[in-house]
């Protein structure tokens, strides 16, 4: 690994923990705990981030020290998030259910390194044990992105993996064909490499590690698909937002008819890397029939022209989106977008959300409960910036409220990450928002200041690269608080009031 990547990404590693043969064969899976910043909720393999300390585990043979730390990384989380221990070398006696009870607890309290418990209970390794599976990269849409390692490994005998509450929700055996039907029923949302993992299981064959080692390259031919819930199909494109943002997330919603969502990036290859995910899906039987655009911004509609062009399918839009965008179909809030219902429900409820911008809409598909927000949650670190006239704080507000209210199981933001716990974190971000205007109030005196004096004193904390960006919201906080009879201006600055 080049020195380059380490700074890109985090190293991280996973165990495909197996049991049985052909029709029988099992896998563990967890379910991420709500309470976690990245993914939370999603269905997982077991699995976590390299620790310093991984790569002075002995392990003889492997001499690449990434490698190395991957592989004592994928034996300690093992141990950590299911109390199973693999991969000891031959001859080395099996450590009774007390004694892997211990060393659980002395990880997990800290009390102890993995290192200092192999070495003490003189654990030794055979690193052949966990077969290469694979090695998977975040894409780009995400704000922390992981190199990871895949590793397959079976269950010892006479050992069994128990979730303990904390990172981890439940875990549970599975065969893959029932985790793919609960999938496409809607009940799951998967970590992405999931999907490709349990299909390669259901197709059988020899040589298991191998055909999951060959999935990144599947993932991304012709074109890489991205789908952790059913029928949504994720697709970054290479844009132009603010800061740390980099991409607009287009997305493909439906069975038989799709709506693509917010296509934004007008840039010749980009767009032909869109095409060639098109292009796939329709030979799956899976057509786009509609292009929806969430708001006016740039990031959101570079590549709607192309791709009315391309696909023949009329744009639909907010009525204030109009002046901005020649659109086939104008929506309100409460219309409905319809698609052809394959399997499920796949009909989208559109959802006026003005405060970013005016002409702001969400989608809603309420069978599965996942929402389409556009810009008005992003799916990582950060708020949004409200920049009036065309933002309204007051507007912002009560969409955040009005969508956390339906509980969404599944957010799918324009940047970022997808995310689970979605209440949670709208309300999170309703809460920033209401800190951060008792800041913008405290800051008032009874002098009228400039709002380039204000902002030091409101937003000490934001960077001061992204303070004219600050500036906007802060007078979105302001005139929030004039209708309330709180701040007043004189000409352009302002005071209590």
């Amino acid at each position: 690994m080049s020195g380059p990547e380490k700074k890109k990404f985090r190293e991280s590693a996973v165990v495909v923990l197996v049991r049985g043969e052909g029709e029988a064969l099992e896998a563990f899976w967890v379910r991420r705990s709500d309470a976690l910043a990245i993914q939370p909720g999603f269905m997982s393999f077991v699995g976590g981030k390299v620790d310093a300390e991984d790569a002075t585990l002995e392990l003889p043979g492997v001499a690449d020290e990434a490698e190395r730390a991957a592989r004592a990384c994928a034996i300690r989380e093992l141990l950590e998030e299911a109390g199973v221990l693999v991969g000891l070398a031959p001859g080395v006696p099996a450590p009774s259910a007390g004694v892997l009870a211990d060393a659980r607890a002395r990880l997990l309290e800290r009390r102890a390194t993995f290192v200092e418990i192999a070495r003490e209970q003189a654990w030794h390794f055979a690193p052949e044990a966990l077969e290469f599976a694979g090695r998977w990269q975040t894409p780009p849409f995400a704000p922390v992105r992981f190199d990871t390692l895949y590793f397959l490994a079976r269950v010892p005998e006479g050992q069994a993996p128990i979730v303990l509450p904390g990172e981890l929700a439940l875990g549970e055996w599975v065969r893959p064909a029932e985790a793919i039907e609960r999938w496409r029923r809607g009940e799951h949302t998967f970590v992405a490499p999931i999907l490709w993992a349990l299909r390669i299981m259901l197709e059988g064959g020899p040589d298991l590690a191998a055909r999951l080692a060959n999935a990144p390259r599947r993932a991304a031919t012709p074109a890489r698909q991205i789908e952790m819930q059913y029928a949504v199909v994720l697709h970054a494109m290479k844009t132009r937002p603010l800061p740390p943002a980099s991409h607009t997330n287009a997305y493909f919603v439906g069975e038989s008819e799709m709506a693509l969502v917010d296509p934004g990036s007008d840039d010749p290859e980009a767009l032909e890397e869109l095409y060639r995910l098109a292009d796939s899906l329709a030979a799956q039987g899976r057509r786009v029939k509609t292009i929806v655009v969430t708001h006016h911004h740039p990031d959101h509609t570079g590549g709607v022209r192309a791709c009315r062009e391309r696909f023949h399918a009329p744009v639909v839009g907010h009525v204030a989106l109009s002046p901005h965008l020649a659109l086939d179909i104008v929506v309100g809030d409460g219309d409905t977008i319809a698609l052809a219902p394959g399997v499920g429900e796949w009909d989208l409820t559109v959802f006026a959300t003005p405060g970013h911008t005016r002409d702001s809409i969400s989608l809603w598909h309420a069978r599965n409960r996942l929402l389409f927000c556009g810009d008005l949650v992003p799916g990582g670190p950060g708020s949004v910036v409200i920049d009036p006239p065309d933002g309204d704080m007051a507007g912002y507000l009560s969409s955040l409220e009005r969508m956390a209210a339906l509980e969404p199981r599944v957010l799918f933001p324009a940047h970022g990450s997808p995310q689970g716990a979605v209440s949670r974190r709208i309300r999170a971000l309703a809460q920033h928002r209401r800190e951060r205007e008792t800041r913008v109030l405290a800051a008032l005196g009874h002098e009228p200041r400039a709002l380039a004096e204000l902002l030091p004193l409101a937003y000490d904390g934001t960077p001061r690269s992204l303070w004219a960006w600050a500036e906007r919201s802060l007078l979105a906080h302001l005139l929030l608080l004039e209708t309330r009879g709180e701040a007043a201006r004189e000409g352009d600055r302002w005071r209590k009031g």
